[in-house]
């Protein structure tokens, strides 16, 4: 009779008591992840107390009815089993794969049914395991079925996984391999050594790894506080959407927020917010969440009193708070103000709600937000999103396209260069102006792919269809400011055109003086010294719109002046303005630049242009964008 050890099943146990202990001495964010975490623990736990009894009843099966022999080995062979059911289920919340959720489930259910079937049957079948005559335990012909059963949610765990490993850090990809590693090793070395019983203590220790990779709960906690944080106050709004439920939503703001910053700087208005969410998280618990800096929340039941929390938060800040200022310890008082959202379980998402309470909060202390105002309020949020949307869905699919607008030279009375101009247009969505698509772009940190996307094109339609021969000298493509800040740009121009064959003179870019350039105007000044070197040329666009325009057109080396048509426009409805657009017009002549003027719609606007000077016209009197292939069209009809 073969005798099993279990000191490793004691060994397993205390391990596994010891991680409950330390699980729930943190606060632990309220999260499926999170209570599927909870579920592996407290199944190893029940594992290893069983294998501790059903070693008695193996190990000596003649002091106990057949019946428990029979149904302790059961209990524990399912047990054990639905780990891996559970390690499934652990890692599809962690990946979020939304479009398999509904098969993950079914093929974990199906394995969990499977099991039971086989195994809580065997007292009668013999196909797992069995008690001879002589009440020897043995192994049925379907042993082999649940080392299967468990090994195929393991297996796909691993494969979708790997599929988004991406969004983990080495230690989370470590964690997880280790944890299928050892369960391998466990099986490996449990048929080796039947008696030493080493399966559920690996399984202690590979949880052990999970629980400090990824159930690291300060993730959602702000700062050294137990105040939630920004990533927990929009999971528990998209929890409050997805069950429907109407909550209410206070949003507290500082006073004076901008003369604090002045005082403190910025480590210690940093220190300023961990004191108050110390303070709101000891009055509110739970209901406490720190969404920014300036920007804390407490949600409540939709039937909360408003009055009673305002006093509440109101007595919150009472108290001054102590802060070291330059080795001093100064006291800082905090006037809140306080807005109000009270929502009717509407699909308002926690991002959203995070924009939302940011504009809330902006209009005017103790201002309530009904469910309808929230809904208006929401609308440029969920429009700038779905922009974004379809700005990505472009930038996958190749779904932008480049426009040209002609561009008439006064001297030769031919369109000898044009403007290139990048357009969206979505087959469900419609079109999208460039004036909605480039602010989100920039915002959201996707104008580099769609400059690249723009620069590469304009080079590749310069190449392929010869515009040299067809009288057009020169294209002008727009740089973003932000494209601007980067320092690769030049070189990175610079390898696209020769990728083309493009000759650097066939490309002028433009660069908007409205722009606030964070790289400053040395680091432009060395990007167009860098190009010009080429033979690139460039345009200050838009002059005369914003603020900057003597200083860019003095300190930068451009070589054309673009005057925005709202300085046009407003000429041809009054005399002092039709002043300023002459002596612009003269003082960018007298500084040696040529001149380009955007928004010609009428033949009155041509002639008092060319009456004055100006070297290029451009607008829908000669056309307007056009398509790749309408502008070859235009250009043929002109030779």
């Amino acid at each position: 009779m073969l005798l099993y050890r279990p000191e490793y099943c004691y060994c397993s146990t205390a391990a596994t008591i010891l991680l409950l202990v330390m699980f729930f001495m943190k606060r632990n964010y309220n999260m499926r992840s999170n209570i599927i975490f909870f579920l592996m623990l407290l199944n190893n736990l029940l594992t290893s107390i069983l294998d501790v009894f059903t070693f008695y009843t193996i190990s000596f099966p003649e002091r106990y009815p057949l019946w428990l022999c029979y149904f302790s080995n059961e209990i524990y062979m399912f047990v054990f089993n639905a780990m891996a059911v559970l390690f499934l289920l652990y890692i599809d919340s962690k990946t979020k794969i939304g479009s398999i959720r509904k098969l993950i489930a079914a093929i974990s259910a199906l394995i969990l049914l499977y099991d039971a079937a086989v195994i809580f049957t065997t007292h009668l079948t013999h196909q797992i395991i069995f008690f001879d005559e002589a009440k020897q335990y043995t192994h049925g012909p379907l042993m082999i079925s649940l080392y299967v059963t468990a090994f195929i949610p393991v297996a796909i765990a691993n494969a979708i996984f790997v599929m988004k490993r991406k969004m983990f850090n080495v230690y989370q990809v470590l964690s997880v391999n280790i944890f299928t590693l050892g369960v391998l090793v466990a099986v490996i070395f449990q048929v080796a050594h039947p008696s030493l019983v080493i399966s559920d203590f690996v399984c202690a220790m590979v949880l052990f790894f999970v629980y400090t990779a990824f159930e690291n709960q300060a993730y959602y906690l702000h700062g050294d506080t137990l105040c939630y944080n920004r990533r927990a106050f929009i999971k528990t709004i998209d929890t409050f959407r997805y069950k429907k439920e109407k909550y209410l939503l206070a949003i507290i703001k500082l006073g004076e927020f901008e003369n604090i910053k002045q005082s403190l700087g910025r480590l210690g208005i940093d220190d300023l917010a961990e004191k108050i969410a110390e303070r709101i998280c000891r009055e509110f618990g739970k209901s406490a969440y720190c969404v920014d800096i300036n920007c804390f929340a407490i949600l409540k039941p939709v039937s909360t009193n408003i009055n009673t929390l305002r006093n509440e938060i109101r007595k919150c800040f009472e108290a001054v708070f102590m802060m070291e200022v330059d080795d001093d310890e100064i006291a800082v008082s905090v006037e809140p103000i306080i807005s109000f959202v009270r929502t009717n379980g509407a699909n308002i998402e926690g991002f959203e709600m995070t924009e939302l309470a940011s504009l809330a909060a902006d209009r005017a202390s103790d201002h309530l937000l009904n469910a309808q105002d929230a809904d208006e309020m929401i609308k440029p949020i969920r429009r700038e999103k779905e922009v974004l949307r379809l700005i990505d869905n472009a930038i996958k699919n190749n779904g932008f396209k480049v426009y040209y607008q002609p561009i008439l030279d006064i001297r030769t009375g031919s369109f000898t260069c044009s403007e290139a101009l990048i357009r969206l247009v979505d087959e469900h969505a419609g079109f999208v102006g460039p004036e909605e698509f480039i602010p989100v772009a920039e915002k959201h940190g996707r104008i580099h792919e769609i400059g690249d996307y723009v620069f590469r094109d304009v080079c590749r339609f310069i190449k392929e269809h010869d515009i040299l021969s067809r009288g057009v000298h020169y294209v002008e493509i727009n740089l973003s400011p932000k494209q601007c800040n980067r320092l690769e740009l030049a070189n990175q121009l610079i390898s696209v055109a020769m990728e083309y064959g493009v000759d650097f003179r066939q490309i002028n870019l433009e660069i908007t003086e409205t722009a606030e350039l964070e790289s400053g105007l040395d680091n432009m000044n060395s990007l167009i010294t860098n190009l010009h070197s080429k033979g690139m040329t460039f345009s200050l666009d838009d002059f005369g719109s914003g603020f900057a325009a003597i200083d860019y057109l003095i300190k930068l080396p451009v070589d054309i002046v673009k005057i925005d048509k709202g300085i046009l426009w407003q000429a041809m409805d009054d005399e002092p303005s039709m002043t300023v657009l002459k002596n612009t017009i003269r003082m960018i002549k007298e500084v040696g630049k040529k001149i380009v003027v955007e928004g010609i719609e009428t033949a009155e606007m041509a002639d008092l242009l060319i009456e004055n000077g100006c070297d290029y016209l451009q607008g829908y009197l000669y056309s307007k964008p056009l398509p790749e292939a309408d502008y070859l069209r235009f250009l043929a009809k002109e030779l």
